[in-house]
């Protein structure tokens, strides 16, 4: 018979007894400069079509419509402005917390998640950085469960990022070894 004996809530841990690590303190300000730079990108072509219409053979839409560009400018305005403000917001709810059987990522500022990623499950793990996380000294870690499906963690220093990698590599291989060793002494 396969026991499955229940466990009282009260003997649960409690996620809010987690020492949560902060990301980088520069995260928030690589995010800004991304979104900054998406800004004069899309800022630019709306320019040139602002001025394509204006001066050309589509004038008559402003004649017909003279507070269109306006309104529009001012959208524009706005969600870039809240965009820019968004990562001060946002990534100070963001933390990691590496604990003996897994590590566990938290995220959301309205809608909240927290994911927790056993080690016995994982498959492999990688570290990146983009050119703009490079100059902010960040960069990323990636874990990759079995069952697919991969987890990163943003906005850590190049440094932590690295010896997570090498923590994790670690407990990977000791977790298959772990396995392997009971597997040997279980009798078939």
């Amino acid at each position: 018979m396969f026991p499955n004996a229940q466990v009282p809530t009260e003997s649960l841990p409690h996620a809010e007894h987690v020492d949560w690590q902060p990301l980088h303190p520069r995260f928030a300000r690589r995010l800004q400069a991304g979104v900054l730079l998406r800004v004069l990108v899309f800022g630019g072509i709306g320019a040139g079509l602002h001025y394509g219409v204006a001066t050309g053979g589509m004038a008559v839409l402003i004649r017909a419509a003279p507070l269109l560009p306006t309104v529009v400018w001012a959208v524009f305005g706005v969600i870039s402005l809240w965009a820019l403000a968004w990562p001060a917001i946002a990534v100070p709810y963001r933390g990691y917390a590496v604990r003996d059987r897994d590590i566990l990522y938290r995220s959301g500022v309205l809608w909240r998640s927290v994911r927790a990623v056993p080690f016995n499950r994982i498959q492999h793990t990688k570290t990146d950085s983009t050119p703009l996380d490079r100059r902010f000294g960040l960069a990323n870690l990636s874990v990759f469960p079995a069952g697919g499906g991969a987890h990163k963690i943003r906005g850590l220093g190049g440094e932590t990022a690295e010896q997570l990698w090498v923590f994790v590599s670690a407990r990977i291989e000791a977790e298959a070894a772990r396995a392997t060793e009971s597997s040997v002494r279980e009798p078939a």
